[in-house]
């Protein structure tokens, strides 16, 4: 596993490039590519300009019918549409590819690989297929247009119709490829099923003996130890005060100090009766642990006011033994 982390703001993006430079940047990729591949891919499409499959109205499983280049005239069924070049993949249309081993798929044995060729999606049409009285016929759409959107059960999303320009004759969707039942599928009524939950949120279900392997143990922040830009960063630089400032600070020193007293036993009694009459009517024994575990957590602002009551009881305590030494040295 491998714990750099891949931030976007770092990457390059060549949509956010002008034209001329996106050209520049193919160019040198192209230059840096196999053999085998140059010239191979297409030009890429803006981003804004890009579509989905569905707005593109060809996809995986239709039949396509290619108007020009040295595949004219083929028909045969779509593998793959590419928005970043807006081309189409057709079965039986590849080149043979020199390959080197690292790039092999899975099943590969060979340094030759049929590589499917990339089309672009004005050369192709979709084809419609119909059967009449034992008969196959084949039916070539100039274009297409989408009618408004559909629930589709079986690609389990919304997608428009699509019909043949200037005429009602509907292109039905193909059916997508099925997928095979591996050993973590979860069964489609089971989806929504609920089979795990959080015992509580005051004690973590994860082993300890977990805890370090989804953490990362390399990380610069448990050496405690901070370098200089660190810590310049945690220390501003400080700042000279103005005289508004200044005039604010002054005034705050002469007030006097806080002084709390700690409570009676009256109040104290009357705050734990009402907390025990809350707790008596809580009965799950989950949100009880929570509770337990939240009372030993300690508050800053509690301490602050547990001091603030110890700083007061001493200096009253102060203040009456001067004023006993007075009286005793007037008698």
């Amino acid at each position: 596993m491998s714990w750099v982390v891949s931030r976007s703001r770092f990457k390059r993006d060549i949509n956010k490039l002008p034209s001329h430079l996106r050209q520049q940047w193919l160019k040198q990729q192209e230059a840096t590519a196999l053999p085998t591949f140059k010239g191979f891919f297409p030009e890429r499409v803006p981003r804004s300009q890009q579509k989905t499959r569905f707005e593109a109205g060809i996809t995986e499983g239709d039949l396509a019918y290619v108007t020009e280049g040295k595949h004219k005239g083929k028909i045969a069924e779509v593998l793959a549409y590419s928005p970043e070049f807006d081309a189409v993949s057709l079965a039986n249309i590849s080149t043979k590819k020199l390959l080197p081993k690292p790039f092999w798929p899975e099943g590969q044995t060979s340094h030759v690989y049929d590589f499917p060729d990339y089309i672009p999606r004005s050369k192709v049409r979709v084809v419609g297929k119909s059967k009449e009285d034992g008969r196959i016929s084949y039916m070539v759409a100039e274009e297409v247009v989408m009618g408004k959107p559909q629930y589709d059960d079986r690609y389990k999303r919304w997608i428009p119709e699509r019909y043949i320009k200037h005429h009602d004759y509907l292109l039905p969707w193909p059916n997508p490829a099925k997928l095979n039942d591996g050993e973590l599928s979860t069964l489609e009524d089971k989806v929504t099923e609920r089979t795990f939950e959080f015992n509580t949120i005051g004690k973590s279900s994860i082993p300890k003996e977990l805890v370090n392997q989804l953490r990362n143990p390399y990380s610069k922040y448990k050496k405690r130890q901070l370098d200089g830009l660190q810590v310049a960063k945690l220390n501003g630089p400080e700042m000279p005060l103005t005289i508004e400032q200044k005039i604010w600070l002054a005034k705050q020193a002469e007030k006097p100090k806080k002084k709390l007293y700690p409570l009676s036993e009256e109040v104290k009694e009357f705050i734990g009766s009402k907390m025990a009459e809350h707790l008596n009517k809580i009965e799950s024994p989950e949100l009880r642990h929570h509770l337990e575990v939240l009372s030993n957590v300690k508050i800053p602002d509690f301490e602050k006011t547990l001091k603030i009551i110890e700083e007061t009881k001493k200096e009253e305590s102060a203040t009456e033994e001067i004023k006993k030494e007075e009286s005793a040295t007037e008698q």
